[in-house]
């Protein structure tokens, strides 16, 4: 009988416990803390600062800010909008630094509640979805900048380096000997030029064609070269050499940075890594995020 009191002591205790982690939104929206932090909550105008991985039942990732190595953040507001609300930003309120919080869903009230639109077609119905959400901090607007653009420099910088052991490594199994720069660029002159290389403000005309690193092509202005590799378009007429005021037009910066390596006349191919390109974004189907380009470039003339 003592073990059955005791046991039955511990069953409550846990149900107890559980009951306590089990917290509720003002629209009802149920989240479990399971892990409580300094218990300072946000007040208006603070930013809030967060990580948070969603996941489905067939452990598929639908987010996940620990590997976007950028964390989330929201601005809280005034009491007044809390009716207006979702239940997330209703629940983030509710919330301080240190929180380790899970939220749990069915597709159906995902759509209906958070993202606002019908379920996909063709999406499992029958799924259900876990936020699993970690407070961080609680900042300004100006301490949110200054936090994104360290983590955006950081993970420009660690790209960077993928991109340059990328690009060694296909120069090495090509056996290309190529000229490298500090900012990450390597290139080959094919021409030799003459006079001055190209210097900010001045105007470059400029004949390119543009391929990634496993020879799909996707750009130029040569139309021999376009006819040939697929990318011809009429609409293009007539293919001339592109003028680029140098640092001041609007194209990658690593043309910019070529242009100032070259003089008129010549001719050379620049291996661009990401960072000095499209970086993290998607330009096309061809050029992807963190896509390394490779531009065959003729400065043609210099003024």
């Amino acid at each position: 009988m003592k073990i059955t009191n005791v046991l039955f002591s511990l069953v409550m205790l846990l149900s107890v416990a559980c009951n306590e982690s089990e917290k509720k939104t003002p629209g009802g929206m149920k989240f479990n803390v399971l892990k409580t932090g300094n218990g300072v909550l946000s007040k208006p105008n603070d930013v809030l600062v967060f990580n948070f991985r969603l996941i489905d039942s067939k452990d598929s990732v639908w987010g996940d800010t620990y590997l976007d190595g950028m964390p989330a953040a929201v601005t809280i507001r005034d009491t007044s909008a809390i009716k207006e609300e979702d239940g997330m930003m209703q629940m983030l309120r509710m919330t301080s630094p240190g929180d380790s919080i899970t939220v749990n869903f069915t597709i159906k009230n995902f759509f209906k509640e958070l993202a606002n639109r019908p379920i996909p077609p063709g999406l499992d119905s029958t799924l259900n979805l876990t936020y699993s959400v970690k407070i961080d901090s609680i900042t300004t607007r100006e301490g949110i900048m200054a936090l994104q653009a360290s983590l955006m420099e950081k993970k420009s910088k660690e790209q960077l380096q993928k991109d340059i052991a990328a690009i060694d490594a296909y120069l090495a199994v090509k056996n290309i000997q190529a000229v490298k720069t500090d900012a990450g660029l390597r290139y080959v002159i094919t021409k030799v030029g003459s006079g001055e290389n190209g210097k900010p403000e001045q105007t470059a005309k400029v004949n390119y064609t543009g391929y990634m690193l496993d020879g799909q092509y996707f750009d130029g202005n040569v139309k021999s070269i376009a006819q040939e590799k697929g990318f011809y378009n009429p609409a293009r007429e007539p293919y001339a050499p592109y003028d680029v005021i140098i640092d001041k037009t609007s194209v990658i910066k690593g043309w910019h940075e070529a242009l100032k390596l070259i003089n008129k006349g010549t001719k050379a191919t620049f291996y661009i890594p990401s960072t000095l390109a499209y970086g993290p974004r998607q330009r096309s189907e061809i050029i992807k995020e963190n896509s390394i380009l490779v531009f065959d470039m003729e400065l043609v003339d210099l003024k």
